[in-house]
């Protein structure tokens, strides 16, 4: 390991435990049980429609922050469950990996 990939790896674990903190002591005061709203999966998700690219991430994550703003307007507006952004955002990840899949075991003749 590089010295560079250690300092890195304390700095951002160190700004996220001082978001954490910040985050407890913040209106409340005290941990509560929906604290993390699923943050991270929907970082999981976007790192793997964005195929693990730096500039895919930008798109990926603008395509996953528009279908779950779209579906809390098609929910108060038409009764839609706001649920159908993650069947949506799941079948369009499956996808990209079915695609992946087939691209990248092609079967040949």
């Amino acid at each position: 390991m590089t010295r560079v990939l250690v300092i890195t790896a304390c700095l951002s674990g160190g700004l996220a435990g001082l978001a954490g903190a910040l985050e407890v002591m913040g209106l409340k005061g005290y941990v509560t049980t929906d604290l993390s709203p699923g943050y991270g999966y929907s970082g999981i998700v976007v790192a793997m429609l964005a195929g693990l690219h730096p500039a895919g991430v930008v798109l990926a994550a603008l395509f996953v922050a528009c279908i779950f703003v779209g579906a809390d307007g098609m929910s108060r507006a038409l009764g839609v469950p706001s649920f159908i952004a993650d069947v949506i955002v799941a079948l369009s990840l499956l996808a990209m990996l079915v695609a992946l899949l087939l691209a990248t075991y092609r079967v040949r003749r």
